[in-house]
C-alpha cells in the first residue's frame, strides 16, 4: 500500500508506465543492488533534468552525525552491524559510481580552472 501510494504521487516525469515497480509489501528491506545500477539510475534522473548533480548527491549521502549514530548502533548490536554497514559500505559505492558518470557527461563536469582561463583568453582575442 505505501509504495502504491509513493508510486501515484510521483510526476510523470519520473516514471513511465514500463518502469512501474508493484510493490507487495514482502520486499527485504535490507537488499539492495548493484552500485552502478543505482548510479545509473540516479544519473539518468539528472540527465532528463528532473534533479540535479547536487540534489543526488545530497540523496545518496549520509549525515557524518547519522553516520556516526549508525555506526555507533551496529557496534553495539552485531546482529544488525553487518548489514548496515554493508548499505553505508553501499551508499559510498553508489556516490563513487555517481561522481565518475558525471565527470564522463562533460555536459554536467563543473569547468576547471584552466578551462575558465583559456575561454576567457578565447573571449578576450574576439
Amino acid at each position: 500500500m505505501r509504495g502504491e501510494l509513493i508510486m501515484k504521487n510521483l510526476p510523470a516525469s519520473v516514471m513511465s508506465p514500463d518502469q512501474v515497480v508493484a510493490s507487495g509489501g514482502n520486499e527485504n528491506p535490507w537488499a539492495i543492488r548493484n552500485p552502478l545500477d543505482e548510479a545509473r539510475d540516479l544519473h539518468r534522473m539528472v540527465t532528463q533534468g528532473s534533479c540535479t548533480v547536487g540534489s543526488i548527491r545530497d540523496l545518496i549521502s549520509v549525515p557524518p552525525e547519522i553516520e556516526s549514530a549508525l555506526r555507533a548502533y551496529a557496534d553495539r548490536f552485531p546482529k544488525d552491524g553487518q548489514r548496515i554497514h554493508c548499505v553505508l559500505r553501499f551508499r559510498e559505492r553508489v556516490a563513487h559510481e555517481f561522481e565518475r558518470l558525471v565527470q564522463l557527461d562533460l555536459s554536467f563536469a563543473d569547468p576547471t580552472p584552466a578551462q575558465t582561463e583559456e575561454h576567457v583568453s578565447e573571449v578576450s582575442v574576439n
